[in-house]
């Protein structure tokens, strides 16, 4: 029952952590990072400069999505999908076109590790408490 009563107050943080850093992902992504700097970026990957702009503004718009529907939806199953399903696609992406930022002293793709297994853990335990009601 402790178990319990701690993954009750804990799953929803966690939830909340991983709606944030969606969320703030598609601010950064809208102009606080510098645009030049991502449209070049998405020039390595081999995105075309006519691309561009919608490549960036539309991921920054799924990140926001992602994001703001972690908080509100009830049932989330398919959403932790998605969320995995992105990550692991930006990660193999960059790994093959950026690997550079494997080893990058902040991090941003070893950090991907800990949020693949964060949402994979909400995915397998959350169900039982957000889904019960429709």
């Amino acid at each position: 029952m402790r178990r319990e009563a701690q993954l009750d107050r804990l799953l929803p943080m966690l939830r909340i952590s991983i709606a944030l850093v969606w969320i703030w992902t598609g601010i950064v992504s809208l102009g606080l990072y510098p645009t030049r700097d991502s449209y070049q970026l998405l020039a390595r990957v081999g995105i075309d400069a006519a691309l561009a702009p919608l490549m960036l503004y539309g991921a920054a718009m799924l990140d926001l999505l992602v994001g703001f529907a972690t908080l509100v939806m009830r049932r989330l199953g398919r959403l932790w999908l998605l969320q995995l399903a992105v990550i692991l696609g930006y990660t193999i992406i960059i790994t093959f076109k950026l690997p550079e930022f494997w080893l990058h002293p902040y991090g941003p793709l070893s950090k991907n590790v800990v949020m693949l297994a964060a949402i994979y853990l909400l995915y397998t335990l959350e169900p039982r408490r957000w889904n019960t009601s429709s």
